[in-house]
């Protein structure tokens, strides 16, 4: 009889052993990559689709020209119509607002001066703005509200003492002028001028001569209207 061949076993386990471990092998390295594919490389592609994808918004930043300033402008004046001068931004559009509503625009030349002729003005209290507007169509910051004040009305004065017509008897030369006025105003006697207190009264000791006198009170308001009135007296030095 012919003896049997048998496979070897042997030679079998080996080969399956090798695989079995390749296969092991294999799947740690798909292990291995996975992460480092999700903890470290995909978080720096990441950054770098959003670089190349990022949008460029330069182009959107919108930046306002500079706030532009009125100059020399009255807290009060007697005119109905007044002249507004500024300087902005060159180039700008500035648009002047009156009591609310727009009333004027101009543009600012090389050197950033504006100027607005003949704005009129309701009487008493007027409320004075302006902006700028760049060729994009950028508008600036509001200026400072300024208040204008149109005033017509003369100053009142009312003279307290001396009396008119009286006769003023001392030793002094001297008179004292007492009285008081409607409104702020600034106040001169003859020229010179008084001290004007917070209540609007006014006192005035004023050098004379003997015999009869004039004696001008001007008052001037910060419109620029005046009054003016005369009072006649007499002075005698009194007799020792």
């Amino acid at each position: 009889m012919k003896p049997i061949n048998r496979p070897n076993t042997n030679l079998n386990e080996e080969e399956l052993t090798r695989k079995l471990f390749s296969t092991i092998i294999t799947i740690v390295v798909l292990i291995v990559v996975i992460i480092l594919s999700t903890t470290v490389f995909a978080p720096a592609f990441g950054s770098l689709f959003k670089i190349f994808g990022k949008k460029d918004t330069s182009s959107d930043l919108v930046i306002k020209p500079s706030t532009p300033v009125l100059t020399q402008l009255p807290t009060a004046t007697k005119e109905s119509k007044l002249k507004i001068n500024g300087y902005a931004q060159q180039g700008t559009t500035i648009k002047l607002y009156v009591n609310g509503p727009e009333k004027a625009s101009t543009v600012t030349g090389n050197d950033g001066l504006f100027t607005f002729e003949n704005i009129e003005l309701i009487k008493g209290r007027n409320t004075i703005f302006v902006k700028a507007i760049d060729q994009k169509q950028n508008e600036s910051d509001t200026s400072s509200t300024y208040i204008v004040s149109m005033d017509t009305d003369a100053p009142k004065i009312d003279i307290e003492s001396p009396k008119a017509d009286s006769t003023v008897k001392n030793l002094d030369k001297r008179i004292t002028i007492k009285g008081k006025i409607n409104e702020k105003a600034t106040i001169t006697i003859n020229g010179q001028i008084a001290i004007v207190k917070s209540d609007l009264t006014f006192e005035h000791l004023l050098g004379v001569s003997e015999g009869k006198l004039e004696i001008k009170i001007k008052a001037i308001d910060e419109a620029g209207n005046e009054k003016e009135e005369v009072l006649k007296v007499t002075y005698l030095k009194a007799s020792n």
